[in-house]
């Protein structure tokens, strides 16, 4: 094979395997606040002080890039290649924690840009070390298997774990609180009561704005004064001060329009809040597109609903101090009664999560649960009822449920409770 065709082999596999990386590492995965990481070698610190799992993410980091410096160091002429693929992994890198960070799609880590790096040095010497010990003439051959063997494993992952892309949910929420306590309307003048907080900076100012349902159409909202709410602070109470996290605001708006408010944070882009109005009318699914199930029940007709997946056939409302999950006739219930539903509960409180999650360093706790092991009895026509109690020892941030079935999410939504304090 002539080295020019090999060398536009080489760039063709090299495009597609970071294409495939910039689809894994931002363009798959589903919003989510982190809070950036910038303290060098934190993560090898871990993993020297025996963290396993924060060691195999790092050995997967520089694996990912172990292609990187192939290709790149094969496209190269050998003068200052060390320096060039050095360099291309580390801006390339950083574009994928910037994009993570801007985007909300991932943590902002350093340590990652180092990790890739060094991965890519590592594929460079692996080229480098194939141009000494092969053949000049078996070598484009054997560049091209091995980059096609790299474009393989890409693709692999992309099959594998594209399927898994449409499940993840808006988890931004874990990371800020939103509340409209109430609204008042004189004429087209709104007045919004409630509070906001973002976990890790309560500092942080909100900019509101109001986006018409159909249209898209969007009111700024300004916010007249921020507001001192002790009670959210004893809710919420940890490390950090809610105190001064209540706002009012004000808006002009059409009565009859529907519109979900949305938020932005500083370094981040414009986010929903879940929260639609009607005029004074607070509710937290677009009133076009929901149907309530036809129960009557005092959990459906005095209860909020906090979930709607008409797809699953399910609905999810919050009543009373406890969450009640609706299914109709179309849900898929597993046929040996064992339905897994997932009930994850994020918190602010991490200190108060039971001693078995704070043992595995995980951050939120987990009371998931058989549906028909607390399925109610009583006559519902056509639909099933499960009922769990909302944890009282630790402040309730943000819930995630959903179906679980054969070790993987059938679908998930995250919602926040409406607080009552």
């Amino acid at each position: 094979m002539k080295s020019g065709s090999s060398r536009r082999y080489q760039l063709l596999f090299f495009l597609l395997y970071g294409s495939t990386v910039l689809w894994f590492t931002v363009l798959k995965r589903s919003a989510v606040f982190s809070p950036a990481k910038t303290e060098l070698f934190w993560s090898y610190r871990q993993w020297l002080d025996g963290n396993q799992k924060i060691g195999r993410q790092i050995l997967l980091n520089i694996a990912m890039f172990f292609p990187f410096g192939f290709f790149l160091g094969g496209l190269l002429k050998r003068r200052a290649r060390l320096i060039t693929v050095a360099v291309s992994a580390a801006v390339f890198s950083l574009l994928i924690e910037s994009l993570q960070f801007i985007l909300m799609r991932g943590l902002f880590e350093l340590d990652d840009v180092v990790s890739n790096t060094l991965g890519a040095l590592l594929g460079l010497g692996f080229a480098v070390l194939l141009e000494k010990y092969t053949d000049r003439k078996r070598l484009p051959v054997l560049k091209n298997a091995i980059g096609l063997v790299f474009v393989c494993v890409c693709f692999g992952v992309y099959l594998y774990y594209r399927g898994t892309a449409n499940q993840g949910a808006d988890s931004t929420s874990r990371a800020y609180c939103f509340q409209v306590d109430s609204a008042t309307l004189e004429g087209r003048a709104l007045t919004l009561n409630g509070f906001a907080f973002r976990c890790a900076h309560p500092e942080a100012a909100p900019v509101l704005s109001l986006r018409a349902s159909g249209s898209g159409e969007k009111k700024p909202l300004t916010i007249i004064e921020r507001c001192a709410r002790p009670d959210v602070n004893r809710y919420f109470s940890c490390e950090f001060d809610y105190t001064d996290s209540g706002f009012t605001a004000s808006a002009d708006v059409e009565p009859d329009r529907e519109y979900e408010i949305m938020i932005r944070w500083p370094w981040s882009p414009l986010l929903h809040t879940g929260v639609y109005l009607t005029g004074t009318d607070i509710h937290y699914v677009p009133e076009k597109e929901f149907a309530a199930p036809a129960l009557e029940a005092d959990f459906v007709t005095d209860g909020t609903i906090r979930v709607y997946r008409p797809d699953f056939h399910c609905w999810v409302y919050q009543y009373d101090g406890a969450l009640y999950w609706i299914a109709d006739r179309g849900f898929l219930f597993d046929e040996d009664g064992k339905t897994l539903i997932q009930y994850q509960m994020w918190t602010t409180q991490i200190e108060r999560l039971p001693a078995r999650r704070l043992a595995h360093d995980n951050l939120w706790d987990n009371i998931s649960a058989d549906f028909e092991a607390y399925e109610l009895d009583g006559d519902y026509g056509n639909y099933r009822v499960m009922r769990r109690e909302l944890p009282q020892a630790y402040s309730l941030l943000s819930i995630v449920t959903g179906f679980y079935q054969d070790g993987s999410w059938v679908w998930k939504n995250y919602f926040r409770p409406i607080y009552s304090f």
